[in-house]
């Protein structure tokens, strides 16, 4: 039984981690998000995949902002101008 209890808190402290980790990456502390859900993971690694389906399943499919959505399209599709697919005539 304590065993068990051990493993309880476990997976409990790595959940709390990764929440920690995924709040510090929100507000843009990259590396104490990495450390965090890095040291998560080595904890108890099905507590962090439970934290990060819990995460994504409160997001819309595609939540990234308009703008970073905007310039990922302007990098990879060439700007279509009216008219710039008509060819001059005789």
């Amino acid at each position: 039984m304590t065993e068990n209890k051990r493993e309880g808190d476990k997976a409990a402290e790595a959940r709390r981690l990764a929440e920690r980790g995924l709040h510090e990456q929100a507000t843009g502390h990259n590396d104490d998000a990495d450390r965090l859900l890095t040291e998560a993971q080595e904890m108890d690694p099905e507590a962090v995949a439970a934290v990060l389906e819990e995460h994504d399943a409160a997001r819309a499919a595609d939540a990234r902002d308009q703008p970073t959505a905007d310039q990922d399209v302007e990098r990879v599709l060439p700007r279509i101008t009216p008219g710039s697919d008509r060819q001059s005539g005789p």
